[in-house]
């Protein structure tokens, strides 16, 4: 837009503090960053349920459960907990007092959100925000019989109510979110004017169960090159990076802690992060806990660890770890959406023994992963290409075509994908 338009004015709703220090805030901190380099925008927090603490807001969301229940439409306990009418209505009057051109939606989560701004302005232009698809994860952790992790969320959760979720009930909880994550899915594209996901690979998957894909698209996340790939002159050691808070991570550092306890590699495996369980002491295995400096996981040297999970969005770990330099050794799952051509370290978790082992024999394969890791973050990932995504996508079409004619983006290939 040139100098004598007026500066689009963006709501960017999010249902989380964007200053926590994991993957989905950072991401979410550097969307917030790049719209307000164009665009004056305005963050609103939507609480949650639990958050507000009120009856009045606990027993409508209970009549609204039980009323889509009747109506064979169950709403995903997820959307629920951000279903307050009041937090809703409150946040939908600012969006149209302040004369919002655009609005930002973070997740499914704000369903019930966006189904009042489409009351309250039906002209207005939404984009929701998925990062990862949802169902597919949810379904993938019913099928192992895995808690659905409560993650930011969970901390506002009395403590039985916690333990229901995570433990008691955890089965039955994963069971119904992936049972009905994928209508509302379908239901938020169908009222959002463009979706967004964080990996191609979520998207050609949700796009498998619509009539139409134009609505959908992918843009990954930002990173900037913090270190040149280290070379072979300092000492090798491993490190994993995440907060047991998340399943992911816990079976993660369980999968390497019991590989390390087991058959004591020579080489040290440290691991960052906020733990909230108690720390084996086994030898080879250093726990840091929370860094304010990341770069203290990533000096020269250090080999990432990533036995992921689950399949679904991209690991942001694995790209935050090429960013400094440092090769990454994961499986399949942890590489997913990232298709770095002929990487020589994506290999079954099953199968690290001979890296874990002996790492020096390896010194090739480290040196050229951390060589194409870098590479692709710098082509891809970069926050250039991030900025112009996201600037894009929030413009309404009718603006998009008067204030940038020809880029008007309605095709998910012209947007940063991978």
């Amino acid at each position: 837009m040139d100098a004598q338009t007026p500066r689009l004015r963006v709501a960017v709703v999010t249902t989380r503090d964007i200053g926590e220090q994991n993957g989905r805030a950072q991401v979410l901190s550097a969307i917030v960053t790049s719209l307000s380099r164009q665009y004056n925008v305005k963050v609103i927090r939507l609480l949650s349920i639990a958050e507000t603490k009120s009856w009045m807001d606990l027993a409508r969301a209970a009549w609204r459960w039980a009323v889509s229940l009747l109506k064979f439409r169950p709403m995903p306990l997820q959307c629920l907990l951000y279903a307050s009418d009041a937090q809703c209505q409150s946040t939908a009057s600012e969006i149209v007092r302040t004369g919002c051109d655009a609005v930002y939606l973070d997740t499914v989560r704000c369903q019930a959100l966006l189904h009042v701004l489409r009351r309250e302005r039906p002209d207005l232009h939404i984009v929701t925000d998925f990062d990862d698809l949802m169902s597919r994860r949810a379904t993938f952790l019913a099928d192992k019989q895995l808690a659905f992790s409560t993650g930011h969320t969970g901390r506002h959760f009395p403590r039985w109510l916690r333990y229901l979720i995570d433990v008691a009930l955890a089965p039955a909880v994963t069971t119904y979110e992936a049972f009905t994550l994928p209508a509302a899915e379908h239901d938020v594209v169908a009222r959002s004017d463009a979706t967004v996901l964080i990996s191609r690979v979520d998207r050609q998957h949700l796009c498998k169960r619509l009539p139409h894909d134009v609505r959908v698209h992918a843009i990954g996340p930002a990173f900037r090159l913090q270190r040149l790939p280290w070379n072979a002159a300092a000492p090798l050691r491993f490190v994993f990076v995440g907060s047991d808070s998340f399943v992911q991570n816990r079976t993660a550092i369980d999968f390497l802690t019991r590989y390390w306890s087991e058959n004591v590699p020579a080489t040290p495996l440290h691991i960052y992060g906020r733990q909230r369980r108690s720390l084996p002491q086994i030898p080879g295995v250093r726990w840091h806990g929370y860094v304010d400096d990341i770069a203290e996981a990533y000096h020269p040297g250090s080999i990432a660890l990533v036995p992921a999970l689950d399949r679904g969005g991209i690991k942001t770990k694995v790209l935050e770890a090429w960013s400094w330099g440092c090769p990454v050794l994961g499986n399949a799952a942890a590489f997913e959406g990232l298709p770095v051509a002929d990487y020589p370290l994506m290999s079954p978790e099953n199968d690290w023994h001979p890296f874990l082992t002996d790492p020096a024999a390896h010194m090739a394969n480290w040196l050229r992963a951390a060589g194409l890791g870098s590479t692709f973050v710098r082509r891809i990932f970069s926050p250039e290409k991030f900025e112009n995504a996201w600037c894009e996508i929030m413009l309404p079409a009718s603006i998009a075509v008067t204030a940038r004619p020809g880029t008007a983006l309605r095709n998910a290939s012209t947007y940063h994908a991978v």
